[in-house]
Order: structure tokens, then C-alpha cells, then sequence
């Protein structure tokens, strides 16, 4: 497995806001398999007086969202340098090549941006990032067919459900139902 699935939990829809939590897990995108988990809570202070921001729409989204959500990002939380250095040795131990994403233009490119605040590089290369979005519309998937199961918008349970949709698509591709 070669494959990361990313899902970043914020304070903000752009580079350089507040990262709450990181979560992900390694797959391969033509197996059901899920492989090796990551996840960690982030704290926001570390981060701020490093120039990041919160966006008040966004801390007004999170409000409205469920209290199992919104308590999964209070636990264990540690600073920003630490979270990337845990995930770029998570990233090397499990031998990864591709990160993805829902939007390869989001959850990659605001983790890109945590790590500069820290003057770390993300682990991958960037043409080694992927879009689930993508593969579901070529797919012709509505994520919304494929059962969700866990927490809404706590990182690592996104990610599952990403990968299980990825999965889908996969068996969806060229009109062939595979088992």
C-alpha cells in the first residue's frame, strides 16, 4: 500500500488558517483494505502566534456542528511542529508515495502550508497528490450511495469513508462491477 487517504479538520477554508486535527490512513485504492491509521489533535496557540489564522465563518460553521464532533478535538492535543514531525515519520515508515484528498487543492495544500510555519516540507511530492472528487464523478459515484459509518467531520472516520468511496469508484470504473 502506497496510498494515503487526508483529511484535515480546520479553522479555515485556505492556506494558512488554524489546523485543528490531521487524520489518515494508508489503502490501496483497488482493495477494500484499510492499513495503518494516523490521527492527532492540534493545538491552535502554537500555530497562531506562528501567523496562522481562524476564518469566523468557519468557527461559526463549527458551532453548529454535533458535540461528538466538536469533543473528538479537545483530547490529547499537541503542538503543530510535533503533529508534522509524528506524520512526516508516519508518512516515511509506512512507505508512502501518494496523498489523497477530498480536493487536491484543499487538505494537501493547508497541510503544505502548517508545515512551513514550522520550516518542515511535507512528505510527498507534489505530483504525487490525488483527488477523490475526481475519481467519483469519472465513476459516475454519488458518495452519498456508499454508507457512512462514524463521526461526521472527525478526521480519521472521514478518511475511512473516503477510501471506502474510492473503493467504489474503482469497482464502478468503465461500467464493470467487480467483487
Amino acid at each position: 500500500m502506497k496510498h494515503l487517504m487526508l483529511d484535515l479538520e480546520t479553522y479555515g477554508t485556505g492556506p494558512g488558517c488554524v489546523i485543528r486535527s490531521i487524520g489518515a490512513v494508508v489503502f490501496d485504492p483497488r482493495t477494500p483494505a484499510l492499513g495503518a491509521e494516523f490521527y492527532t489533535n492540534i493545538t491552535e496557540e502554537d500555530q497562531i502566534a506562528a501567523g496562522a489564522f481562524k476564518d469566523t465563518d468557519t468557527v461559526r460553521w463549527w458551532a453548529q456542528q454535533g458535540d461528538e464532533a466538536k469533543a473528538v478535538l479537545e483530547k490529547d492535543q499537541i503542538d503543530l511542529k510535533t503533529a508534522v514531525d509524528n506524520f512526516n515519520n508516519f508518512w516515511k515508515a509506512n512507505k508512502l508515495k501518494f496523498v489523497w484528498a477530498q480536493g487536491a487543492a484543499f487538505d494537501p495544500v493547508l497541510w503544505e502550508s502548517a508545515c512551513k510555519l514550522v520550516d518542515l516540507k511535507p512528505p510527498w511530492e507534489f505530483y504525487n497528490t490525488r483527488d477523490t472528487r475526481t475519481v467519483y464523478d469519472m465513476a459516475g459515484l454519488n458518495t452519498k450511495t456508499v454508507p457512512r459509518q462514524g463521526i461526521y467531520h472527525y478526521a480519521l472516520d472521514d478518511c475511512k469513508h473516503q477510501v471506502r468511496c474510492v473503493y467504489k469508484s474503482y469497482l464502478m470504473r468503465d461500467g464493470v462491477t467487480k467483487r
